[in-house]
């Protein structure tokens, strides 16, 4: 197969800090190409400067052997390379039919657009890939992960040669997760060229004919997948650091303590008319995991728990005494806390620093004779200081602007955020979603290392393959019910597949 991209020797700075040091790089036509790397070792970088929408410094593109002079979106466009962002560069107030049509507005001679064709045609393009969405539906009345799917039909309708796909599968459940890759498939018999940029190994195992590893703004490797290992990948990526952090977390002695006294009791909570009650207990000073596939109901759960989502009966109890959350605040004044699912939308203030992200939720104030109460500004650069520090974020200073940190450092900041409230009760709702192994592995060990401070964490997450590695307890969720619990030794994938297997509803 002949190379249908290469980049040659490409260079980016940004604010004079090269970020991409001399990278050679290729795709060949009908591959699949893994780009995997630690967040900020450049692959988005790498990727938007194919895509024409960051100019590259120095360097040459070339696309079918012709060198790209003047490179820009419509000249990539032009040339057959597309791109679906990690961040959904889609419209919410219009249809799914019109997001998917946007590029392809066939006008008559009277430039009147025929909606029924535009439609019908959407709706081909939906259904000839296998995913139940109506054309008509207008897009943000769509969970995140159906938003996902109509950015990846669109990409795919637009027939391209090559399509970069950035974390396609960060909101999308195992089944849909299948489905997406049976359809890569389908594109590369075409002989359509994909890049898939993704964290989870196994993903990229098995979609992937090569892979090609990034760090610090270097490719470091490129290994055909057949011939290498998850483990080889991931040195090349991180070293052995991740290995040594999961080593000491799945060999960790696990003791289930006879006696425990609950802080948080959940007794006959039910959704609506529709849904069955919920009843557990989350103990002192223990990780409880819930996990299910998208649309089980833990993230509706935990809105719940802390005042975002009313449910239409059920009775709360925390620290022994009956209590009722309505708002967040409330939920804060008991110490609970919760990181949220989408950091970008609910956990950060994009344009705001990241100073004033951690300390947000917390009113640092201090006396003074005449003016009564003012910031203490001491105080609160103090203790963003200590929690950068504790988790590593990888900062100039604390007024750097949030939106300009990596997905893990920004997750870093949600955490800090939670934890300089000094919460009894940390709720997670999927704390590790599209973030690198290396920061994987961080928060993972943190979470360990409050539960062991004494802190009581629940782990929401749709990744069965984490939760070994954190959870003391889990619950299996489906259809707004348990449907099991696991303990210890037992939480393993296996189990938890045959329990949401096990416990569908009819």
């Amino acid at each position: 197969m002949g190379n249908i991209v290469e980049m040659r020797d490409i260079r980016k700075s940004f604010s004079g800090v090269e970020v991409l040091h001399g990278v050679d790089f290729h795709l060949q036509k009908g591959e699949v190409l893994g780009l995997v790397g630690e967040n900020g070792a450049g692959k988005s970088t790498l990727m938007n400067i194919l895509m024409g929408s960051t100019p590259h410094s120095s360097g040459d593109i070339f696309i079918d052997g012709k060198l790209q002079k003047e490179y820009n979106v419509n000249a990539a466009l032009r040339a057959g390379v597309t791109m679906i962002p990690q961040e959904l560069a889609l419209v919410p107030a219009i249809s799914v039919g019109e997001n998917i049509m946007l590029s392809q507005r066939n006008t008559n001679k009277f430039r009147v657009l025929n909606w029924k064709k535009l439609y019908q045609t959407a709706q081909n393009h939906i259904d000839e890939m296998g995913f139940k969405i109506n054309a008509y539906t207008r897009l943000d009345h769509l969970p995140i992960a159906y938003r996902q799917l109509v950015a990846i039909i669109r990409a795919i309708s637009e027939n391209q040669q090559v399509i970069i796909m950035d974390e396609p599968t960060s909101s999308l459940s195992h089944e849909e997760v299948v489905h997406l890759h049976e359809v890569i498939r389908q594109l590369k018999a075409r002989g359509t060229t994909i890049v898939y940029i993704g964290h989870l190994m196994s993903e990229i195992f098995a979609i992937s004919d090569r892979i090609t590893v990034l760090r610090d703004g270097n490719v470091i490797d490129s290994k055909v997948t057949s011939e290498t290992s998850e483990r080889e990948i991931v040195s090349l990526m991180v070293g052995e650091q991740l290995h040594k952090v999961q080593d000491k977390l799945l060999n960790r002695k696990i003791e289930i303590r006879k006696e425990q006294k609950s802080v948080l009791s959940v007794r006959n909570l039910q959704r609506n008319k529709n849904t069955g009650e919920l009843n557990f207990d989350l103990n002192e000073g223990e990780i409880l995991g819930i996990t299910g596939l998208v649309g089980a109901g833990k993230t509706e759960l935990i809105r719940n728990l802390f005042g975002l989502e009313r449910y239409i009966k059920g009775e709360l109890k925390l620290f022994g005494k009956t209590a009722k959350i309505n708002h967040p605040i409330e939920a804060i004044k008991h110490r609970i806390m919760l990181v949220p699912e989408d950091r970008k939308i609910e956990g950060l203030v994009l344009p705001g620093s990241v100073l004033e992200n951690i300390t947000l939720t917390q009113v640092y104030r201090k006396r003074t004779g005449i003016l009564g109460v003012i910031r203490n500004k001491r105080k609160e650069r103090e203790d963003s200081k200590h929690y950068v520090q504790r988790l590593n974020i990888k900062i100039a200073n604390l007024e750097q602007r949030v939106r300009n940190l990596s997905g893990g450092n920004q997750q870093k900041v949600v955490l800090s955020k939670a934890l300089i409230t000094d919460p009894k009760i940390l709720v997670l709702d999927e704390p590790t979603r599209g973030i690198d192994v290396g920061a994987k592995a961080m928060i993972y060990q943190l979470i360990r290392d409050l539960r062991d401070e004494g802190m009581s964490i629940l782990f929401v997450t749709s990744d069965i393959t984490e939760v070994p590695l954190v959870c003391d307890r889990l619950l299996v969720m489906r259809d707004y019910r348990f449907v099991a619990e696991l303990l210890g030794e037992a939480i393993i994938p296996d189990n938890i597949i045959n329990s949401i297997a096990e416990g569908k509803t009819e």
